[in-house]
């Protein structure tokens, strides 16, 4: 009976622990970095880590990067603390095990901050085995890092490298939490204490310890292959939570696999941590303690908080017993819940979903002609291409700065002529032995004015001083061959999207993003876009929301499964980008047949015109 009184104790407190951390802890987190973010100015992706470099920037973000290892080393301690007093059958109040864990906190100081923060907020959640936790349940690598780094050789030896690195230093330090809970050790001791366990433990404990974790990881790795689909994080259970329960068909779904998989991982953490609670106390003959560990000093500290609380809480439980202060907090809470039903209200999205192929789609060498007209075979609504100046002011369609990758050359897309591309013969990591061409936009824009089904999505991507002179060729080009109302203009760089947006207000122009700082409706004022694509690391429910209420199309990159495909779908994603392009052309498809009842601002196929919008 021990395990289960164990599982029962900890998941009280787990349910305890996660409405204090969603109700309290979370908004005074993310309020504090929202209140500096929009005093140091909203950035996009590679200025987000700017706000941050000056000294107010990084007090807070050391504040709340070290507040949230002390709040993960707490979560940890109390569970651990739990599972060794059921095993040593003492007798314990959930309330004495929270308040004896509150100074396992100060052992996270010294030299070992750092590392034992890196450790906490950092690797344990990106390996995602043996530990999660409430504030960091996980953390993954942007896939479009990895992306392309699988497309060279030397990316995927990279990548294979720093996935051995982080699961070797997991695995050393495994039983660090368990011995800073148990026997009371700073973080670099607990590490040193995790080594010699490792080699005083004999292999049938090793063995033990390694196929529980080969179980864990297998058992979640084929649940993941099952439900595919981005999994709720803290920015859903915001103030906005019964919005998204009313209205979000994706958020209903997830929130009920949240729940199960967050039911599941507790019980196979609890059964872990059991495990290496037992190797532990019989290695080093650690035992759990309900004294806490600063001694005679913190007790009384805590003494006086805890009677300073009794009193407060006397006095306005009286208060409450009288009518007044009744009839007051009635009328509060009438007051909140109307507003809050008033102010819940689901905008209509601004037109059908795009499907969208990225670079072309897979049916050739990417951003080449083939791969576009490729696309074009398929219901896709947009090809989008990526756009760069040669050395004499010919925009050609290419992704990378230089020609290493897809040519095996070290120069520049701008320091070449189109004379000299056009002799350059290019492949990728679908088509390695092709020896396809560059395409120039013109080319493209040529082979697609006879074919009315597919638009543009075109990238503008400048090199450094070269904005306006990338967007006045690509204007003149789309006016020649009058695309404009067939074609949709982005770029990480906002500077190249103005010239098109003042000489050709009805275009319909967007802002590219991996990266954020600060609200979404705050940069969307700034930045005074027609629609965000957005990389898919960003997405979230309240970022979808909150566009939405602007009627502002959020299209998503790059995209590789059709369960996340149909996920952002029904969060209100106007528009997917995928390499797939018979993929996202038939998940659309079956979206719009089981929805025939959606409403849309923009009824008609293509672009809304903007008037239309305005009315809105």
């Amino acid at each position: 009976m021990k395990f289960p009184k164990a599982l029962g104790n900890i998941l009280r407190f787990e349910l305890l622990w996660k409405l204090l951390f969603f109700c309290l802890l979370n908004p005074l987190f993310s309020g504090a970095y929202h209140i500096y973010v929009s005093t140091a100015g909203l950035r996009f992706n590679s200025g987000i880590v700017w706000p941050f470099f000056s000294l107010t920037g990084g007090i807070l973000f050391l504040v709340l990067f070290f507040g949230a290892a002390w709040l993960i080393l707490y979560e940890y301690s109390v569970i651990i603390r739990i599972l060794a007093l059921c095993r040593q059958e003492e007798d314990f109040t959930l309330g004495q095990v929270m308040k004896a864990s509150l100074w396992d906190m100060g052992l996270l100081r010294g030299g070992g901050l750092l590392p034992g923060a890196m450790y906490y907020v950092l690797l344990l959640p990106l390996v995602g085995i043996g530990y999660i936790s409430t504030m960091a349940p996980k953390v993954t690598i942007p896939w479009f890092i990895f992306g392309e780094m699988q497309k060279t050789g030397i990316g995927t030896v990279g990548i294979l490298a720093i996935y051995v690195a982080y699961h070797t230093v997991h695995l050393l330090l495994l039983f660090a939490p368990v011995d800073m809970a148990l026997r009371h050790h700073r973080f670099g001791q607990a590490a040193r204490a995790s080594l010699h366990c490792w080699r005083h433990m004999g292999w049938r404990r090793i063995l033990a310890v390694l196929g529980a974790l080969i179980a864990w990881n297998r058992a979640f790795t084929e649940l993941a292959r099952y439900w595919r689909r981005n999994l709720l994080n803290s920015s859903d259970f915001d103030s906005g939570f019964f919005k998204y329960l009313l209205y979000s068909e994706a958020f209903r779904k997830d929130l009920l696999y949240w729940l199960l998989l967050s039911l599941l991982q507790i019980t196979a953490m609890v059964g872990i941590l059991w495990l290496l609670t037992a190797i532990l106390s019989k290695t080093s003959g650690a035992r759990a303690s309900l004294q806490p560990a600063w001694g005679q000093d913190g007790a009384a500290v805590w003494e006086i908080i805890t009677r300073r609380f009794a009193v407060w809480a006397a006095r306005w439980k009286g208060r409450m017993k009288k009518r007044r202060w009744q009839l007051g907090a009635a009328a509060l809470s009438l007051a909140l819940i109307a507003s809050l039903f008033l102010n819940i209200q689901n905008p209509l999205l601004v037109h059908r979903p795009f499907a969208i192929a990225h670079r072309g789609g897979e049916g050739g060498v990417e951003n080449t002609l083939e791969a576009i007209l490729s696309a074009a075979e398929y219901e896709i609504d947009y090809a989008e291409i990526d756009v760069q100046l040669t050395a004499d002011g010919v925009p050609v369609l290419f992704h990378d700065g230089n020609l290493r990758r897809m040519a095996g050359r070290g120069e520049n897309i701008g320091e070449l002529t189109w004379e000299e591309l056009q002799k350059v013969a290019i492949s990728d990591n679908r088509y390695p032995d092709a020896a396809a061409s560059i395409a120039s936009l013109e080319e493209v824009l040529q082979s697609l004015a006879g074919s009315p089904d597919m638009g543009l999505l075109i990238e503008l991507k400048p090199a450094a001083g070269g904005s306006e002179a990338l967007a006045d060729t690509v204007i003149q080009l789309v006016e020649r061959y009058e695309f404009g109302e067939r074609a949709m203009f982005m770029s990480l760089d906002y500077l190249c999207l103005l010239p098109i947006m003042e000489r050709h207000p009805e275009w319909w122009v967007g802002y590219c993003a991996y990266g954020v700082t600060g609200d979404i409706d705050d940069a969307v004022w700034r930045y005074q876009v027609d629609f965000l694509a957005v990389e898919e690391a960003l997405v979230n429910t309240r970022l979808v929301a909150q566009a939405r209420e602007l009627n502002l199309p959020v299209y998503v990159w790059s995209v590789y499964d059709s369960e996340k495909m149909l996920q952002y779908l029904e969060m209100g994603i106007s528009g997917i980008i995928t390499d797939y392009p018979d993929e996202i052309a038939a998940v659309c498809k079956n979206y719009r047949n089981s929805h025939p009842n959606a409403e849309y601002i923009w009824q008609e196929p293509g672009l809304p015109h903007k008037e239309a919008l305005n009315r809105w």
